[in-house]
């Protein structure tokens, strides 16, 4: 009987699919991954900031996206940002108001390094053509400089107008109106019972040259008609140079 074949199987060496260092790294970068893991999970969320830092990117659509120099909306002050729970309350009651009266888009607060930064279009303030403060932007100033009175130092208050001229007998240019209206809003404020030192106030007329949004718009052109109120936490110094006053206007903007 013949001897039947004998078959020998020859184990084939089979290459690995990926370099051995690979499995050591994808073991580190799971652990890595596992560790910062149980970090965020021990750790805690400070609400009120991740809700401020997130509110600075609401309504943006992306990081080139174009930003208003002037937000559509009115800026809430971070309760946090008030010294006191009596500010806190009268924010509460100014932020009432202009809801009430419809006045989101047309009075913004906005709290800075320098101090509460107010911006009022003109209809509120004034009629057209004119610097006479009319009844509501009386209750509205007066409100607005009673949210943090305590800590105010000095005040800064900037007139605004479009680039339409205007001749009348009382105001040649823009300029004259510019610097009447705010003057106007100075008296004003120096009329109330936490009004500061006289001396502590400047008023100032920019004509339509501080423009914030265009002027070939009827919106755009109402928005660039305001006034800018600056309550600063700091005092003027001693001398009014001019380098001082324009860096000072400048930081009120």
């Amino acid at each position: 009987m013949a001897d039947e074949p004998v078959v020998q199987q020859q184990e084939e060496d089979e290459e690995p699919s990926a370099p051995f260092w690979m499995v050591t790294f994808s073991d580190m970068s799971t652990l890595l991954l596992t560790f910062f893991v149980l970090i965020v999970s021990m750790s805690t969320i400070e609400v009120e900031k991740f809700k401020e830092a997130l509110s600075y990117f609401t309504g943006y659509t992306g990081v080139l996206s174009q930003v208003s120099p002037i937000p559509k909306k009115n800026i809430k002050i971070p309760k946090s940002k008030l010294r006191s729970k009596e500010q806190a309350k009268r924010y509460e009651q100014v932020l009432k108001y202009i809801k009430e009266k419809g006045l989101e888009d047309k009075v913004q607060l906005n709290l800075t390094e320098e101090g509460l930064h107010a911006i009022i279009t003109d209809s509120v303030m004034f009629r057209s053509g004119e610097a006479e403060l009319i009844p509501s932007a009386k209750i509205i100033l007066e409100m607005i400089s009673g949210i943090i009175a305590e800590d105010v130092q000095s005040v800064v208050v900037e007139g605004h107008t479009d680039n339409r001229p205007i001749h009348t007998s009382k105001f040649p240019s823009n300029w004259e109106l510019s610097a009447a209206r705010a003057s106007s809003v100075v008296r004003f404020l120096l009329q109330l019972s936490h009004a500061l030192p006289p001396e502590r106030y400047v008023a100032a007329g920019f004509g339509e040259f501080h423009p914030i949004d265009t002027n070939e718009t009827p919106e755009g052109r109402a928005r660039n008609r305001r006034v800018e109120i600056l309550f600063s936490w700091e005092k003027w110094p001693t001398t009014t140079n001019s380098p001082f006053l324009l860096k000072r206007l400048r930081a009120a903007r």
